[in-house]
């Protein structure tokens, strides 16, 4: 065997090959609902309560996220200085309140984070139920990404959203999704291609949900913030004057 042979012997070992896709759309979402815990299971979350500490650069503040279904959002992050921004979705309108100022309605990026807060596919909602709320979803292909094989799922919300979802082809767990978009839209416009890492998987009320969150800047792989989760439970108290903006 020539020096060549050996190394392209050598390099194909090394290298899995990808998965052949060979799953239907259809075929991997049941996959995902099995392992997310069960169609019956998600289907009865009706309202959940995340809390979590955000992690990014010198802030470490607290975040209170509230979400529920139909499409209702609201999230407060508590720093340790005393300032708090709220900002929420509820059900037609992203609105965002800093601080003492008062709570404005948003548009934009700003308006299509906080609507793909209320109805993300990663704790309330799943991803197979998000044609069933407007997007469109197709089955792209299949990628290698740092020893693992995932099957991409492309979902482009009815708000504008186009996101590519990682579904892992070993556990069919959703572990990653990438998109164009601002970090933080009303600070700063310019978007950047942003990579969120799931893991740290549990099981809340027999449904599985990851409990630390990680973003990247894909082009610099740079870690720009990461989510512990410390708790989440079921909100059944929650209504829509919730979430409504404050006066």
């Amino acid at each position: 065997m020539t020096r060549l042979a050996l190394f392209i012997f050598a390099w194909a070992s090394a290298c899995p090959a990808l998965a052949d896709c060979s799953l239907s759309l259809a075929e991997l979402l049941d996959r995902y609902v099995v392992a997310r815990g069960g169609y019956e299971q998600i289907d009865r979350q009706r309202a959940l309560r995340l809390i979590s500490i955000n992690h990014e650069g010198k802030w470490n503040p607290v975040f209170d996220y509230r979400i529920m279904k139909p499409g209702y959002m609201w999230i407060a992050a508590i720093y340790d200085d005393g300032e708090i921004i709220v900002e929420g979705f509820d059900g037609k309108q992203g609105w965002e309140k800093w601080g003492s100022k008062k709570a404005e309605y948003v548009t934009g990026d700003a308006e299509k984070g906080v609507n793909q807060g209320s109805l993300s596919p990663v704790h309330l909602y799943g991803l197979h139920q998000m044609e069933d709320l407007g997007a469109a979803v197709k089955l792209k292909d299949c990628a290698y990404l740092d020893g693992r094989e995932f099957y991409v799922v492309n979902v482009i919300s009815s708000f504008g959203t186009d996101i590519d979802y990682f579904v892992d082809t070993n556990d069919f767990l959703l572990r990653r999704s990438r998109t164009f978009r601002p970090l933080h839209p009303t600070q700063d416009p310019n978007p950047i291609l942003i990579e969120e890492r799931w893991s740290d998987f549990r099981s809340v009320d027999g449904v599985i949900h990851p409990f630390k969150v990680i973003l990247w800047d894909t082009k610099n792989e740079l870690r720009l913030n990461w989510l512990e989760v410390l708790r989440i439970e079921r909100l059944d108290s929650a209504k829509t004057s919730d979430f409504a903006k404050p006066d």
